[in-house]
């Protein structure tokens, strides 16, 4: 790939942040200076990285070497690893079904509940252990929620299940530490409901759990003079209904909504819509749009356009999950904001 002659401050906004974004899992043998030169040289600049803290202790150099910002990729609330220390923390349906002897739809869902005050503290303990890492810009959480209430409609068919509604076998946040924690509150038991999903109280409760977490995680990590962000559902409504995650209260410093257009049978336009949306609900926080990089390629997409059109509809910045082409880093490498 020939190298590009580009402007190195169109790779910043002008309060300092990346302008492009991905997420990166550490994989043997990866090349990491090579791989970091491809996304730094064509624009991104802003990384979130899955790894142990070995694996990420390895790329931080690597990162301060291309001038990118570097945050750790956690899982907050599915962590299989944990999972295997503390199952009696993982999460049950409302059918009573653990995630100990039941899947829910992949085997590396393992999501441990976040009402139990144990887990919590294994949550802050984690926290405080990744903020020891020296020269991270801070902490992209993920999984910050349920197991799926509702797959994105798109995605159904793949698991060959039809979710028109709320059904008990994927119903999740029951686990008896959480129900008792529920009962202390508001005096009542909601199993004993005909439709506990459909009691707003009950769901009101479940959307706390995970708030408090994230607000105590992010607490710690800005203690530590770092950021945090997140990657939640496409838009506070829709994370609400398919993952009971109320992300707009959590008062981060900026998320990066998964705005994966295809999943829920939509259209690029869709992605300016709900980019409009997000940044209403979370003002003054910034909004990074994530979009899946397959649908784009898919849709033959004009990479510029849709980037300037995100950033016209009050964007930040644009984020990628997927591998690009070289078109697509083109794009980004030679993109240039217009100025009103």
């Amino acid at each position: 790939m020939s190298r590009l002659k580009t402007d190195e401050r169109n790779f910043f906004s002008e309060e300092g942040m990346p302008l492009f974004w991905t997420w990166i899992e550490d994989t043997p043998h990866e090349n990491y200076d090579r791989l970091f030169k491809l996304y730094a040289t064509h624009g991104v600049r802003g990384i979130n990285f899955k790894g142990s803290m070995l694996a990420i202790e390895k790329v931080i150099p690597i990162a301060q070497k291309y001038n990118i910002d570097l945050y750790v990729w956690w899982w907050v609330m599915n962590q299989p690893e944990l999972a295997k220390e503390h199952p009696e923390w993982l999460d049950v349906n409302a059918d009573g079904d653990s995630l100990i002897d039941k899947k829910a739809y992949v085997d590396h869902y393992k999501f441990l509940n976040p009402a139990i005050d144990d887990f919590r503290n294994e949550l802050y303990r984690q926290t405080r252990y990744l903020c020891q890492l020296d020269g991270i810009q801070g902490i992209s959480l993920d999984f910050a929620r349920y197991v799926d209430v509702i797959l994105p409609v798109n995605l159904q068919p793949k698991y060959d299940i039809v979710q028109d509604k709320v059904y008990s076998q994927w119903d999740y946040g029951y686990h008896p530490m959480a129900i008792e924690k529920f009962k202390t509150i508001h005096g009542y038991d909601p199993k004993t409901l005909s439709d506990p999903s459909q009691d707003e109280t009950w769901l009101s409760f479940r959307l706390l759990q995970v708030t408090e977490c994230v607000k105590g995680i992010a607490d710690i990590v800005r203690s530590h003079q770092l950021k945090v962000s997140a990657s939640p559902f496409p838009t506070p409504a829709i994370a609400r209904r398919l993952v009971m995650q109320a992300w707009e209260n959590w008062q981060l410093d900026f998320y990066l909504p998964m705005v994966y257009y295809k999943f829920y049978n939509q259209t690029i336009d869709w992605v300016y819509a709900t980019t409009r949306e997000n940044v209403a609900a979370v003002q003054p926080a910034s909004v990074i749009t994530a979009i899946y990089v397959e649908d784009v390629l898919q849709d033959e997409i004009d990479v510029r356009q849709m980037i300037q059109t995100i950033l016209n509809n009050g964007s930040s910045g644009l984020a990628f999950f997927g591998i690009p082409d070289t078109n697509f880093l083109h794009a980004l490498a030679t993109f240039k904001r217009e100025v009103s």
